[in-house]
């Protein structure tokens, strides 16, 4: 036979509550997967190391908004 606990209410509540689903939330962003040949990508690599404050993701949105301001 089965022992059932009872549940505080508050803990019930907070329980039923449940949290905000993250793909309900607005975002400013939205994950694209791409793939990059290796030797683009050790190209990229080189041209980071020599910009420390930069990394992967923003040097490419970097380079697709200067492609797209250039190109319109």
């Amino acid at each position: 036979m089965a022992v059932k606990k009872k549940i505080d209410n508050t803990i019930k509540s907070f329980i039923d509550n449940g949290a905000d689903v993250k793909a309900s939330k607005d975002k400013d962003f939205k994950n694209v997967l791409i793939r990059i040949p290796t030797n683009v990508l050790n190209r990229l690599d080189e041209r980071i190391e020599k910009k420390p404050w930069m990394n992967r993701t923003q040097f490419i949105v970097e380079a697709i908004d200067d492609k797209l301001e250039s190109n319109y």
